[in-house]
């Protein structure tokens, strides 16, 4: 029989375990209190090099001021459209808030904030910087999303891959489970590397972030995916029923290049 020193210390040691678990499965994402923010900005026609100036110096500041974290910035080196915007024209940042309420209560602060006001209005003597209102999705990390990567340290710079994939509410499920079930491994297995699986808020789409070391790397890894995609897709559509037709819209990818103040590279 157990002497009770010996429960106790069993006790603990379950406690201590079921810490450990809870904690890294925060660090998954699946648990994580943190909202993230897709925002894609569109610069009017030869304006992006002002507006990352401006972005840079004086909104990303103010940004931490409050409570808005910058996670990573690029710009778009190769990809599909959005409303007819050049590609070349395009700065995608993600952002990470505490919750919803916070960014609200964040942007009303940085758009009422005097300084970037004026520092706008300077900017904008030649002309509006943005073609358009930016885009903002916020996104939710999926229970299988990695722990976020430390920023970058170093001049090492890899090319970044966004991936959005336009599946509507009625196929949002599906394709979480088909990444979930194997999909996630078997980028990882070809060489590319998560850095975030998310779901829109919304549940319009499922929105992923891979880092190559670089072009022909990803390339390679595409590539290579092919061969262990076609067999686990024929065995998932199998075994798990297709989303309803015309729920899905023509998804959008783009390769990134990293910009000098990004803090993942």
């Amino acid at each position: 029989m157990r002497t009770r020193r010996q429960l106790l210390s069993i006790t603990n040691l379950i406690i201590a375990l079921v810490m450990s678990l809870s904690h890294a499965y925060v660090q998954a994402g699946g648990s994580s209190s943190k909202l993230y923010e897709l925002r894609i900005y569109s610069a009017s026609a030869g304006k992006l090099s002002d507006f990352q100036r401006i972005f840079h110096s004086q909104a990303l500041p103010l940004f931490a001021k409050y409570g808005i974290e910058n996670v990573f910035d690029g710009t778009v080196v190769e990809g599909t459209r959005i409303d007819g915007t050049d590609a070349a024209n395009m700065l995608v940042c993600v952002l990470a808030h505490q919750n919803r309420a916070a960014a609200d209560r964040s942007w009303a602060a940085f758009e009422a904030d005097a300084s970037w006001q004026s520092a706008l209005k300077q900017s904008e003597q030649n002309g509006r910087l943005l073609a358009k209102p930016a885009v903002s999705i916020f996104m939710t990390p999926t229970d299988f999303s990695p722990a976020l990567e430390p920023p970058t340290t170093g001049s090492t710079t890899r090319i970044f891959e966004l991936r959005k994939y336009n599946t509507g509410p009625d196929g949002l499920s599906r394709t979480v489970q088909q990444f979930k079930s194997g999909l996630a491994a078997i980028l990882s297995k070809n060489g590319m590397t998560p850095i975030a699986y998310w779901t829109a808020d919304d549940r319009s789409a499922f929105i992923y972030l891979l880092a190559h070391k670089d072009r022909e790397a990803a390339r390679a890894s595409w590539a290579s995916f092919i061969t262990d995609f076609r067999p686990f897709i024929a065995e998932f559509n199998a075994r798990v029923p297709a989303a309803p037709a015309g729920t899905r819209k023509p998804d959008d990818n783009r390769f990134l290049i990293p910009t000098d103040y990004s803090p993942r590279k």
